[in-house]
């Protein structure tokens, strides 16, 4: 393995004298405007007070599909000020403008008592006299925080990503070994965030069974900031959009609940009477979205009474149903119109897997890089910070996941018995298929290192059922094994589909289910003590409607009956080769039991091998919180804060704790689960109004507050609530050093001293409260603040180096790299770095220069021969920034910060964990109180950081 000791990453810096401007076209509204908008919608509404500000978002939706050349910068129009939210390239047309302003302004209140009200503000406002002024915008203005980050102009985060994306579209057309890619812009809305570059016309990937898949590539800018550092960064994204394909009897199977992207392309101006110079060369953006009422699928903002069907449009956008029935057929633009359905995981396979590999994401961003304007510069590489990391022998990349070994059995079943105090393990299996079962008994015997024939015992249940319990007797510990049939518990709630909505009828079905799973199991053991159960159910696309899925009642339940549940799928298809299926299978089971152990408490301790660098007694712990929504599961909305203890010195019993909210105190891991369960409690009245999702609040975790509510909203009612907690949690960890650490996207709207914005060096500032030096809330604390991936907020990146091609010249190499970097030619007390880990699961075996586009060479067994790589999935492992936000006097910050990637480093055979192993456990914990996700994704996407172990035959995350 090719050892890198420089990252290079997909992003851009500003010089420190640079300036750029760009024109663009601004329209403003009056602050009187702004009033009258406000006081139409507060009609009606039940709190009216308390909100301060418009919501646009449905008019950025509209602007979105119909005039994608406006760029919004705001999800509300502030009364406050009368600053610009829209802006443009060149003016929109009067009487475009107009027709869209008087469709959106008479949806804000589209009652009927309302509608006089709507008609006078409209002859207030005259939006047709509104006019678009020149201006020319400082794309690189920045100020720094109190904390020295840079902080760029608001509006800049749309601004300056689409003023690069028209530079990149200037460019010739992306050249690579057999074709080209030529780019077009895609129109975005404040919540998307930054600019989207797709390729067009889209690429076809005939398989092997002849079938055809289309695929785009994908360009993602966005603007981002890195704490205490002066300046901001772009970075790009480079990756496929998949165009949906495969479709089933009754069409393509949509996202319940969710809305689905929709691509469209016209050859002329959306609306009727524009002038043909207002023909768009971006993609629009239009929205499905299931209609309870019509019981079809219909656009977002349509329907019989919605925006859509108010506005005359020169062409019609496609009839869902049309598309929906044939998707392929709209990628050749029939009738003036192109349209493409993006892809979900939720409609099956697809024949082109997601990702780019480095082999195509660096020649990409090498051509995108020819677009960036005089004062935009790639990012320094960064460099290895292996002050106290030494290098560690891992497997290699390529060999097959080795049995674990004796010695590592033998010291599991002794951690085990310690856990339970010396008695023995006792769990069972409710399996639904023999296949499954017989795998799962062999993977409990080959993780525990069980060996010689199993002692069997028939057992009767209650009624006719009945199952067999198999032990084994190991000098360290006994294993008892409890086998039998889940027979119907896996079946449909009883839901129908008129019900499927209504929130009384989905708690009935819940509560009966629960109900049979407690009369089924034996009561909970005498110790209070929970047990392990793993549960084989169906594929969630066997379950009609999607929200009979029985996961979240069969874990209500089997708590009830004093049990953790570990859940294994039973998929309906599987795309491995016949031959591949029973390793994929053993290795699926041998996960499932790893993960219902560390429901028990179990899990190795990484070895951070820092030496005496770190106190010997430090305990490390990490904070999560759970926004639950009211549109979920639980039909209620609720936030559930989580905090997980490791002491790794203490006892099998006391070495993982979590934090009991209610009662104050540190309980065993387990004693936390069964807990957290009783958050997921549903109510028991029969209750709350069914809900309508369209209106569901979803806040963003971004670093957003709500401009359009009082300050005693509910979010910040929630951020004085988790203030508390924290200060509860801090309180309790002053006896001994502590590195506490905090996910940056899961708690930041909620602990706001977490956003950029706001964080300083060695400060800790709970909401409401005067900041505090780190030390005072602790003599040993440290906070080390982590941020992943998602929303590109760090950057996409590959190991870079130089290597002597045959002919003597230098040439770039590049691939994967483990290890944690820091910005070269930083002092002592840099507080950023890079925690990168190996190819894991399915990328393991994926080449560095795989392509989606081009044939490449590969010599296997001496011959050679030329393959595409466009099956493959293209996974690689995210950057983690670490930030050690908070220091004691005289402490090196890059020790915290490499305790922090040790803590990433899993014993034995497992790849390294997408977060440090306390954030890993807070996170997997809140499957208790979000115990189903509807869209989970089934398929993971490139660089996410939540794969653990991958499989084609069903994928896991232990």
């Amino acid at each position: 393995m090719i050892r890198y000791d420089t990252i290079r990453l997909a992003a851009y810096v500003p010089t420190p004298e640079a300036e750029w401007t760009v024109p663009y076209y601004t329209l403003s509204f009056p602050q009187s405007h702004r009033k009258r908008l406000l006081d139409l919608y507060r009609l009606g509404l039940k709190w009216p007070d308390k909100s301060l500000g418009v919501p646009v978002g449905r008019l950025n939706a509209l602007l979105q599909a119909l005039a994608p050349e406006v760029v919004s910068v705001a999800k509300w129009l502030d009364v406050s000020h009368d600053e610009p939210w829209l802006y443009a390239r060149r003016p929109v047309p009067h009487d475009v403008f107009s027709t869209l302003m008087h469709t959106w302004v008479r949806d804000l209140r589209p009652e009927k008592e309302y509608r006089q009200a709507v008609r006078d503000v409209l002859s207030e406002l005259r939006p047709g006299e509104l006019r678009w002024e020149r201006r020319e915008i400082p794309m690189l203005s920045r100020t720094p925080t109190p904390g020295g980050t840079a902080e760029p102009d608001g509006r800049l985060y749309q601004l300056l990503p689409d003023a690069l994306a028209d530079r990149v579209l200037s460019l010739k057309p992306f050249t690579y070994a057999g074709g080209s890619l030529e780019f077009r812009g895609v129109a975005r809305r404040p919540s998307d965030r930054g600019a989207e570059l797709l390729s067009w016309p889209p690429d076809r990937h005939e398989d092997r069974d002849g079938r055809a898949w289309w695929f785009s590539a994908l360009l993602t800018l966005t603007l981002q900031t890195v704490p205490f550092s002066p300046e901001f960064r772009i970075h790009l994204r480079c990756g496929v959009r998949r165009w949906a394909t495969r479709t089933g009897v009754h069409g393509l199977r949509l996202p319940p609940r969710r809305a689905t992207s929709v691509y469209l392309l016209a050859d002329a101006p959306w609306i009727a009477d524009s002038p043909e110079s207002w023909a768009s060369a971006r993609f629009s953006v239009g929205r499905l979205r299931y209609d309870r009422d019509l019981r079809a699928q219909r656009w977002e903002a349509g329907g019989p009474d919605g925006m859509l069907s108010r506005l005359r449009l020169r062409q019609p956008l496609p009839e869902p149903d049309d598309l929906t029935r044939q998707p392929t057929n709209w990628l050749a633009g029939p009738e003036r119109v192109t349209a493409a359905v993006v892809y979900s995981t939720m409609m099956g396979s697809h024949g082109v897997k997601a990702g780019l590999m480095p082999g195509d994401r660096v020649p990409l961003t090498e051509w995108f890089e020819s677009a960036l304007p005089d004062g935009l510069v790639r990012a320094p590489d960064q460099v290895r910070a292996d002050r106290y990391l030494k290098a560690r022998r891992r497997a290699k990349e390529h060999d097959e996941t080795p049995e674990p070994d004796a010695w590592e059995t033998a010291a599991r079943r002794r951690e085990m018995a310690e856990l339970l105090g010396g008695g023995p393990l006792r769990v069972e299996f409710r399996w639904l298929t023999e296949p499954i079962r017989d795998a799962g008994v062999q993977a409990l015997a080959t993780v525990l290192g069980l060996t010689g024939e199993a002692a069997r015992k028939p057992v009767r249940e209650s009624g006719d059922r009945r199952g067999e319990t198999l032990s084994w007797q190991m000098p360290e510990l006994t294993v008892e094994l409890y086998l039998a049939r889940i027979g119907g518990l896996a079946d449909n709630l009883l839901l129908s589909a008129d019900d499927q909505w209504r929130t009384s009828a989905l708690h009935k079905a819940i509560a009966a289910r629960r109900d049979q799973v407690v009369q089924l199991l034996p009561g909970a053991a005498a110790d209070g003590r929970a047990s392990l159960a793993l549960v084989e159910i169906h594929d969630p696309d066997a379950y009609t409607p999607r929200s009979a899925d029985p996961k979240f009642a069969l874990r209500l339940g089997f708590r009830d009956a004093g049990r953790v549940t570990q859940f294994v799928v039973n998929p309906r298809r599987t795309t491995v080769r016949p031959a591949d299926v029973k390793t994929a299978r053993s290795r699926k089971l041998e996960a499932c039991w790893m993960d219902g152990f560390r429901q028990l408490g179990h899990r190795v301790m990484p070895d951070h091998g820092l030496g005496s660098a770190v106190p010997a007694d430090t305990q490390y712990a990490a904070l999560w919180l759970v926004k639950r929504r009211r549109d979920g599961p639980t039909r209620q909305a609720d936030l559930v804060p989580i905090a997980i203890r490791i002491r790794p010195g203490e006892s099998a019993a006391e070495r993982i704790t979590g934090w009991d909210t209610r009662t104050g105190e540190w309980v065993s891991y387990p004693a936390l689960l069964m807990r957290l369960a009783e958050s997921a409690e549903l109510p028991t009245v029969a209750d709350t109004d069914d809900i309508d999702t369209d209106d569901v609040d979803d806040a963003d975790d971004g670093d957003d507050t709500e401009p359009g509510w009082a300050p005693e909203s509910r979010t910040e009612q929630r951020k004085r609530a988790v203030a508390d907690s924290v200060q509860e949690i801090l309180f309790s960890l002053r006896d001994r050093p502590t590195l506490l650490l905090a996910h940056a996207q899961n708690a930041r709207l909620l602990w706001p001293w977490l956003q950029n914005g706001h964080i300083e060096r060695d400060v800790v500032q709970l909401h409401g409260r005067a900041p505090q030096r780190v030390g005072l809330q602790g003599p040993g604390l440290r906070l080390v603040r982590v941020r992943d991936n998602a929303g590109t907020e760090t950057p996409q990146w590959w190991g870079h180096g130089e290597q002597i091609a045959d002919d003597g010249a230098e040439e770039e190499r590049f691939g994967i790299a483990t290890g944690l970097w820091k910005p070269p030619g930083c002092g002592p007390q840099n507080r950023v770095f890079g925690s990168t880990g190996e190819k894991a699961g399915p990328g393991t075996k994926v080449s560095v220069m795989a392509s989606r586009w081009t044939f490449r060479t590969y010599t296997r067994d001496g011959k050679t021969g030329s393959m595409i790589d466009t099956d493959k999935l293209a996974w690689n492992p995210g950057l983690l920034e670490v930030a050690v936000a908070g220091c004691q006097p005289g402490d090196d910050p890059e020790l915290w910060a490499a305790l922090t990637h040790r803590l990433r480093q899993s014993p034995g055979r497992a790849p390294m964990l997408a977060l440090p192993l306390p954030l890993h456990l807070a996170r997997k914990a809140a499957e208790y109180v979000l115990p189903t996700t509807p869209d989970q994704s089934t398929e993971p996407d490139e660089d996410d950081g939540a794969v653990q172990l991958c499989f084609d035959f069903g994928v896991i995350a232990p």
